[in-house]
């Protein structure tokens, strides 16, 4: 796993998930079919920089974030997505 530095939080964003259930599921839907997507998405953490300013996000804290400022990283075949602290702007609780 990779360790975020620089204020980073490594995550996996909500749409991830949905699309890898998406594709073990027998729904079948048009090729050109698009759901609109909001300016937001919530995102599970995985991992956090020593200098993030969020000390209370631990693994698997659900936050919500700026899904244009997500940073898909590719490293030795696997994707790897990561936000700066700056583009969190809540923590959902449950």
């Amino acid at each position: 796993m990779l360790q975020p530095f620089n204020r980073h939080i490594l995550i996996t964003p909500e749409y991830i998930e949905r699309e890898k259930k998406k594709e073990q599921s027998t729904i079948l839907l048009p090729d050109d079919y698009t759901k609109v997507e909001g300016k937001y998405c919530s995102a599970i953490v995985h991992a956090t920089a020593a200098d993030c300013r969020f000390e209370n996000l631990t693994t698997g804290t659900r936050i919500l974030v700026n899904r244009a400022m997500i940073e898909e990283v590719e490293f030795h075949g696997d994707k790897h997505y990561l936000i700066l602290d700056n583009y969190v702007i809540a923590q959902i609780k449950e």
